[in-house]
């Protein structure tokens, strides 16, 4: 399934949500491990070291998830791809017509391009040029994310970036744009999740101060209302312009009239098997295992969540994808035809 069919069937199956109340696991995020070969100044999730269901156990959640109506799985850890399965997750998915996304830093894709030939999009990890990316992550983490990119970019895949802003890198948006231009990838950002399990406070020191990180964001939304390669909808963009404290990526009210989804139309499936409402409650939230009774049953035992909206620019775009807002949908569906300024989907003569 190519990106346009999972969003129309996400639009049916939101609709017959609105309709009956009928609950289905439209979109998956599937962390399959907390496992990295690096270890990122804000991230603590390689200090989790937290079981991981085996090749056998994932292949048949997969198989629950496609038979409970999935249409798009997020994969994710962690870094992914230091599964030595990671090859063939990917191919159960795509083999169910999953639409499979795949987060990484980059750092192996190269060596497995060829095995995540199936991808619908591969996304990795920039944080800006060379000296503010590695800043927030490690010596020599630029030098193979532009590897992994460039390698991305020659084969024509989807390819998507994602900056986590901080305070080393606000004035980056330009570079990371820049760079967009040249290799032909959308750009996501990130404001920085700071829950305990995410982080376990590393990610305290690198908080911009609230008016910097909102001078940084009207630069992200002029530079998406001018066409350029921005992921992000104006709609999310002037949401998270409104939040009222970034320290807090969680409210227990609602934000504007827009319902949450977690929980009703997608979830999150943590590495040991646990599935929780979404990612950004892991470690806080007591969810069911897939290996007492499989993914349906553990979906299905979800309710109420602790929260009414966050700051997660993935989630919160869901949620207007699963609210049926209006003018998300014609974003959407403009992307389908062309991500924003057209691109040649490879680096110019003379790119890195």
């Amino acid at each position: 399934m190519n990106k346009g069919g999972a969003l129309l069937k996400s639009g049916v199956g939101a609709a017959r949500y609105r309709l009956t109340g009928h609950r289905m696991p439209l979109s998956v995020t599937l962390l399959v491990t907390t496992r990295c070969n690096a270890l990122c100044t804000y991230c603590a999730l390689p200090l989790r070291r937290q079981p991981e269901l085996d090749t056998r156990q994932m292949i048949a959640l997969v198989d629950d998830m496609a038979a409970a109506g999935c249409v798009r799985v997020g994969i994710g850890g962690g870094e992914p791809l230091v599964r030595d399965d990671i090859g063939a997750i990917v191919d159960r998915c795509t083999a169910h017509g999953i639409w499979t996304t795949l987060e990484t830093n980059g750092y192996r894709y190269p060596a497995l391009a060829d095995e995540l030939a199936g991808l619908g999009r591969l996304m990795i990890s920039l944080d800006g040029g060379e000296a503010a990316h590695d800043a927030n992550r490690e010596p020599g983490a630029w030098t193979q994310a532009m590897a992994a990119i460039g390698e991305a970019a020659r084969r024509g895949i989807d390819l998507h970036t994602i900056t986590t802003l901080t305070r080393h890198n606000l004035d980056q948006v330009d570079v990371v744009l820049d760079l967009a231009d040249t290799y032909g990838f959308v750009a996501d950002f990130q404001v920085l999740q700071r829950r305990p399990f995410l982080s376990d406070g590393r990610a305290t020191d690198l908080a911009p101060e609230d008016a910097a990180l909102r001078k940084a964001l009207r630069g992200l939304l002029e530079a998406r209302i001018a066409g350029r390669r921005v992921g992000a909808t104006e709609k999310y963009l002037r949401y998270l312009l409104a939040w009222k404290d970034y320290t807090k990526p969680t409210s227990k009210a609602p934000q504007e009239d827009l319902h949450c989804m977690a929980g009703q139309l997608y979830c999150a499936v943590l590495p040991d098997g646990t599935v929780t409402p979404c990612s950004l409650l892991a470690g806080g939230f007591v969810g069911r295992n897939v290996r007492d009774g499989g993914f349906l049953k553990a979906f299905e035992h979800l309710r109420d969540n602790p929260c009414r909206a966050c700051t997660s620019t993935a989630l919160t775009e869901y949620n207007y994808l699963y609210n049926l807002n209006a003018p998300t949908l014609l974003e959407w569906a403009k992307s389908l035809r062309s991500p924003t300024t057209p691109g040649t989907g490879a680096p110019r003569r003379g790119a890195a």
